[in-house]
């Protein structure tokens, strides 16, 4: 399959549509939802990104004794956080596929602008990079996997060529 296939409903063919859509009260709700039904624990928690910074994020463990296939660190776009709709559709679907999935917000992000003095911007790779092998020291598994949305996709891609 391949972008041409995909012919989306006709009532959801225009774009705008899926934009005001996609951050509606419904699919809020809906994403809310689906991920309490996961059944997953979710418990907050506040990484160490190096040089005194905090990073909030939420980590999101399947139910049931099923050993993990690793541990998803999402990273949303800009102006999210890790209570985007988005970001809990996801973690929702890759808990099911057997996933614990940790949702970092970025630095200001998330109403967690009093966790650190200086402002966010997108050269903030190395505090993202410290989180994630604090995250993989507190929560090991099998491998350890990121994925984004836009500025979160950048980070993503960042991460994966400094991680060793």
């Amino acid at each position: 399959m391949n972008a041409s296939d995909y012919l989306p409903p006709r009532w959801l063919r225009n774009p705008h549509v899926q934009s005001v859509l996609g951050g509606s009260a419904l699919r809020r709700i809906r994403s809310r939802q689906l991920l309490a039904a996961s059944g997953a624990v979710t418990s907050e928690h506040i990484l160490d990104g190096g040089d005194g910074v905090r990073l909030q994020g939420w980590m999101s463990i399947p139910p049931g004794d099923a050993p993990l296939h690793g541990t998803v660190l999402l990273l949303h776009g800009w102006e999210g956080s890790a209570d985007s709709n988005y970001m809990r559709l996801t973690a929702a679907r890759l808990l099911g596929l057997g996933y614990q999935v940790f949702r970092l917000n970025f630095r200001d992000h998330g109403g967690t602008h009093h966790l650190n003095v200086d402002l966010f911007h997108s050269d903030r790779i190395e505090e993202v990079v410290n989180a994630a092998g604090d995250l993989w020291r507190r929560f090991p598994a099998p491998q350890l996997l990121a994925a984004g949305y836009s500025l979160g996709g950048n980070f993503a891609l960042r991460l994966a060529l400094r991680m060793t």
